[in-house]
């Protein structure tokens, strides 16, 4: 056996110099999908203060109808409700030393940046994805074959499985008869979680369907009765239900969420101080959500939401 060993550095561990990766990993993201689907409010911006008001309007007291001859038309009337849009800052920073940035062999700005954006979708499509789920029209997957609705905010019932296609037909026929407006003119959008839709899947796959068609949103998975699915991983539960077993959802139409921007997500990077040894880098935002219809102070919802007790 030789006296020159590479396990010992004095007897050769210091002839060696090992060698770093020039390719850098990172951990893996969500799927952010909400965000695609808020309604931009125009009236916001800056220089506006941080809240925007939107009117909305009622149907007519009561219905027209015949006339007879000698009678004046019947005069009625129509109420407003109004909403409110408030805009937030968000944002988060990592700041880093001179001495990291110039010794280092990688890129330490890079990597900053790419984690910070990484956040900031993450954080952002969650505060979208917070106004489509607060919402008081709650649908539970009871069973495969039956679907409990509740209108007060809180779910009725525990769901005791996944959607089933049942499931979609009671839920998307609850919205026509709730009037609520498709959101490409022919069919509504539900977003869900990954085990919220494997049900759906099971069913495509049985009738020898295609679970992608006609794609037109991110994550789009597939279509059926009207609605377009899209998968999420980033803020729905796969844990709901009996046994922590169930996955969440939203379907909904059009007019559903308004998202208010002042200054729109970017990169900062900080002015450096200590005479440049103190360095950082940001992003930072200023805006908002905010579902657009409220059932128990308008009667009205664009949105029902799958949960469970």
């Amino acid at each position: 056996m030789g006296q020159q060993l590479f396990a010992t550095n004095s007897l050769g561990g210091f002839f060696t110099n090992n060698q770093l990766s020039a390719q850098v990993r990172y951990r893996s993201q969500t799927m952010q999908k909400f965000r695609q689907f808020c309604d931009m409010e125009p009236a916001a911006g800056t220089n506006r203060g941080n809240k925007v008001f939107f009117d909305k309007i009622s149907n007519i007291s009561t219905s027209g109808g015949t006339l007879v001859e000698t009678d004046t038309i019947p005069k009625r009337n129509y109420t407003i409700t109004q909403g409110t849009l408030t805009m937030t800052e968000y944002g988060n920073s990592i700041p880093f030393t001179q001495k990291v940035k110039t010794l280092s062999d990688i890129q330490v700005p890079e990597t900053i940046r790419t984690v910070l954006m990484n956040d900031m979708r993450v954080v952002l499509d969650s505060a979208a994805a917070t106004q489509f789920k607060t919402n008081d029209y709650i649908a539970t997957i009871t069973n495969t074959a039956t679907t409990t609705f509740g209108t007060a905010g809180l779910a009725l019932a525990t769901a005791g499985a996944n959607m089933s296609d049942k499931n979609v037909r009671d839920i998307i026929d609850q919205m026509k008869k709730l009037n609520i407006p498709t959101r490409d003119d022919n069919n509504y959008v539900c977003i869900a979680s990954t085990n919220s839709i494997r049900g759906l899947y099971d069913f495509f796959e049985a009738k020898a369907q295609q679970t992608t068609i006609d794609p037109l949103y991110r994550g789009e998975v597939g279509r059926y009765y009207g609605c377009r699915f899209v998968e999420e991983t980033n803020f729905l539960s796969n844990t709901d239900g009996s046994g922590g077993l169930y996955g969440e959802a939203v379907f909904f139409g059009a007019d559903a969420v308004r998202e208010g921007i002042a200054i729109p997500e970017e990169i900062r990077v900080g002015i450096p101080t200590d005479f440049g040894r103190d360095q950082g880098i940001a992003w930072y935002a200023l805006l908002g959500f905010q579902q657009t219809w409220d059932f128990s102070a308008d009667g009205e919802t664009r949105i029902i939401v799958v949960d469970s007790l």
